[in-house]
């Protein structure tokens, strides 16, 4: 089920204690959401899950990943390969150093094959095996990192968006106080103080509606930069149930079980780990000794010589000590980096999951009373103002107060889903 993106934000905020800031609410909700179709075309709308899956497809980070992946199992190809022969050809002549001795062409042809040992070439395709691993895991951590981008700059867009849906909503009802300020001033019932003041309040709620207009486009923007650059331009956002869905305990027993086992610097980690401990194992089997099988022909005048021997390269004075420690050394700060990535990993889990709660506690704090409070308020204030028993700068401050507490709360709305985001990231979902 698809929810519509500002009704989802604004159904607490859309409701004022005044008839004509109601009807004005539902005028200006359905020119927000509803655009005209024959001045221009109705821009895509997108869910969180499809802007993932673009970016999955399209993004140039992911795709200069996976170009790295591939040239990882070009290693493998490069580690499974048999090693060449080797074919000497040395055409000489024959001369003679004394009269009587034999004289002319002499040709030495030599064949020179390697033999690798099974135990080094497994080895080296194990390295090679961890190279792709360890890319593939870069990839995997990456997408982790985006997936986790494009659903903080989605929900930052709904906010802004929201955010510039209710200063438009507070300048509808500003500007009919004011016409009722101004008729009242000309009649000879309120001061011109109060029509200034009036105005001043305008001119300030036109200010903050301007100012919405170049953030909406950088969040765009940057959504878009974090997507695909083939994103359109234009485009409207949906939020669908599961992405509001409240967390619960089941979801914060699954997702610490997914953090050691699927957390980006965790997987990079075991994955580096892992590698280090294929290079112990590499340089390990480089100590053995290596063979060479050869064939040597030589052609004489008269005679002809053949040798078959084979040459073997003893590991009696180096035996790769130093490589060998500095794997060791290597492999050592991997697992030390492992431990502090886990370490790091729980506690940066916790603290998002402390986060989240409380931003739930204020979000419902919000909900379940103090808008309800400060509208009320704002109602009993704009009721006194027209009976005459309370000044125009009382209505302006419980307007604005009423405007900091709904502002606060989809400030609080974003950080409970930024917590989320944070969540979901550490996991590695």
């Amino acid at each position: 089920m698809v929810i519509s993106t500002l009704s989802v934000w604004h159904r607490a905020l859309c409701r004022h204690p005044v008839r004509r800031m109601a009807a004005s609410c539902g005028l200006i909700c359905a020119a927000l959401l509803h655009a005209p179709t024959g001045a221009q075309p109705v821009p895509p709308l997108y869910t969180l899950e499809a802007l993932q899956a673009r970016a999955s497809r399209e993004s140039p980070a992911l795709a200069t990943s996976r170009a790295g992946q591939l040239a990882a199992r070009a290693g493998i190809t490069t580690a499974s390969a048999y090693p060449n022969p080797e074919v000497s050809l040395e055409p000489g002549r024959l001369g003679a150093r004394r009269p009587g001795a034999e004289t002319g062409a002499s040709t030495a042809l030599a064949l020179t094959q390697p033999i690798e040992m099974p135990a080094l070439r497994q080895a080296r395709l194990h390295s090679a095996t961890a190279r792709v691993d360890l890319a593939a895991a870069e990839t995997v951590a990456l997408q982790s990192n985006l997936n986790a981008a494009i659903r903080d700059a989605f929900f930052n867009l709904i906010k802004t968006r929201a955010i510039r849906q209710a200063l438009a909503e507070d300048l509808v009802l500003t500007e009919q106080i004011r016409d009722v300020i101004a008729a009242r001033v000309r009649i000879g019932e309120a001061p011109r103080f109060d029509i200034l003041r009036a105005d001043n309040e305008v001119a300030g709620m036109l200010k903050h509606l301007d100012a919405t207009v170049p953030r909406i486009r950088q969040a765009q923007i940057a959504l878009r930069q974090l997507v695909s650059p083939s994103l359109e331009n234009e485009f409207d956002l949906a939020i669908s149930a599961t992405d509001t869905r409240i967390l619960n305990q089941a979801d914060y027993l699954a997702l610490q079980q997914a953090v050691l086992e699927r957390n980006p610097a965790v997987l990079l980690a075991r994955q580096t780990l892992s590698g280090a401990e294929r290079q112990i194992e590499l340089e390990r089997q480089q100590v053995l000794p290596r063979i060479e099988l050869r064939a040597h022909h030589e052609r004489a005048p008269s005679t002809h010589l053949t040798r078959i021997g084979a040459q073997v390269v003893l590991p009696l004075l180096d035996r790769r000590a130093g490589p060998i420690a500095e794997a060791s050394a290597r492999a050592q700060r991997a697992s030390l980096a492992l431990a502090e990535h886990r370490f790091d990993a729980q506690a940066q889990f916790d603290g998002a999951w402390q986060a989240y709660q409380s931003a739930l506690i204020q979000v419902n704090a919000i909900e379940d009373g103090i808008l309800d409070r400060a509208r009320q308020v704002l109602s009993v204030a704009e009721a006194a103002y027209r009976l005459g028993e309370r000044g125009i700068i009382e209505y302006l401050d419980a307007q604005r107060q009423f405007r900091l507490v709904r502002t606060e709360l989809l400030e609080a709305r974003f950080e409970l889903q930024r917590a989320r985001t944070d969540l979901e990231r550490i996991a590695g979902r």
